[in-house]
């Protein structure tokens, strides 16, 4: 089961209101965006440098589907 914070991440402030799509994760640890500027977004690059953001560590315990939602546009 995916941990609650994963909810938080993909529903938070400047995103949409539905997925844009889904993708499956492999059991482990991932590194999730929070700040929406990633080139690799859902998972952080580190372009939240400055920002005062940071990932969201997501630990899965199996291969997990979940949401994805792009940051909505002027945010």
């Amino acid at each position: 089961m995916v941990d609650c914070r994963l909810a938080a991440i993909m529903s938070g402030s400047g995103m949409s209101d539905k997925a844009d799509q889904e993708i499956t994760l492999e059991a482990g640890t991932h590194w999730m965006c929070t700040c929406g500027k990633s080139a690799n977004y859902p998972f952080c690059d580190g372009s939240h440098k400055g920002s005062g953001m940071g990932p969201e560590k997501l630990e899965l315990e199996e291969p997990t589907t979940i949401p994805v939602k792009r940051p909505s546009d002027g945010e």
